[in-house]
């Protein structure tokens, strides 16, 4: 569904340890300053509790560096709703839309209008007592404290008690994050804009390693059992540490992240089977299975 067009804030943030990123920023930003909008270019802001002043009232978050720049920029952007257009400077990209060679030419469709707008379910994780929530994009992930042990974490779902895992770690995956450490450990892959969420042990000892699929509407509980201590972490930036005993209830998050597309919803899976090897590099497939050549240079 095309329609999406920012119509007055835009705001481009690079990443400053990414080459080139910084050039590319200040590039997009003249751009849309061409266009009559209000542009503003700046450094990925710091993990905080509060929304950077420069984002409110903005319609618009351009994110220039690779999926981590967009990952670290989500949590900005979904508690404001904020639409994210990424630029990926690297080669391997699940939630940049383009590539430093086309940013020019495909940021002015988004300005144009003919981007859509690709909804993206979120998580939380609360630390029951704590009082506290945290929001990820891409997962939740319970695991050890000390090298070289594991935690042993009992899993309900919905009041039912599914089982007790010892193992390295429990990921609790997003469709977003279901190409990620979800899919590294055997989960499944899920299509972006699906609601379910990924349960899935990492190196579990003496227990199934069988990842299951969530409904969107589970109240997963995890309890760290007695004598042993773990780490959350949300998104690999948001930590906690968990005392022997810590419950953890985990649901979807009442945040959404909105992308900015600008093909139809079968990207995702050239992107896929592009980045996945699945295909020749030299061929990707269109939304009728016909077999399309790939230009020189776009296998990344």
């Amino acid at each position: 569904m095309t329609g999406f067009q920012p119509a007055g804030n835009v705001v481009v943030v690079y990443h400053p340890a990414v080459r080139g990123a910084e050039a590319v920023a200040e590039s997009l930003g003249r751009q849309a300053a061409d266009r009559g909008l209000r542009a503003r270019v700046d450094v990925l802001p710091e993990q905080g509790d509060e929304l950077p002043q420069q984002l409110k009232g903005t319609d618009l978050f351009v994110c220039v560096g690779g999926d981590g720049t967009v990952l670290h920029a989500s949590a900005f952007a979904a508690r404001a709703d904020i639409p994210i257009f990424g630029v990926r400077m690297g080669r391997l990209g699940f939630l940049t839309e383009s590539i430093e060679e086309r940013a020019t030419e495909d940021f002015a469709r988004v300005l144009s209008g003919e981007a859509r707008l690709e909804s993206r379910a979120l998580v939380q994780a609360q630390v029951v007592d704590d009082g506290e929530a945290l929001h990820g994009l891409n997962d939740v992930v319970i695991g050890r404290a000390t090298l070289g042990r594991t935690v042993s974490v009992v899993a309900e779902v919905d009041s039912v008690t599914l089982a007790e895992y010892r193992a390295d770690a429990l990921v609790i995956s997003t469709a977003t994050g279901s190409t990620g450490y979800s899919l590294s450990v055997g989960g499944p892959i899920l299509h972006p804009e699906s609601e379910e969420m990924i349960l899935v042990p990492v190196a579990p000892h003496l227990t199934r390693a069988n990842a299951l699929v969530l409904p969107s509407s589970t109240k997963l509980r995890l309890r760290v059992q007695r004598s042993f201590e773990a780490v959350m972490t949300v998104d690999g930036v948001q930590r906690r540490t968990l005392e022997s005993g810590a419950l953890v209830e985990v649901t979807r998050s009442p945040r959404t992240a909105s992308f900015v597309r600008l093909g139809g919803e079968h990207e995702f899976y050239n992107s896929l089977a592009r980045r996945l090897g699945w295909l020749r590099p030299d061929h990707v497939i269109d939304e009728v299975g016909a077999h399309l050549e790939v230009a020189e240079g776009d296998e990344g």
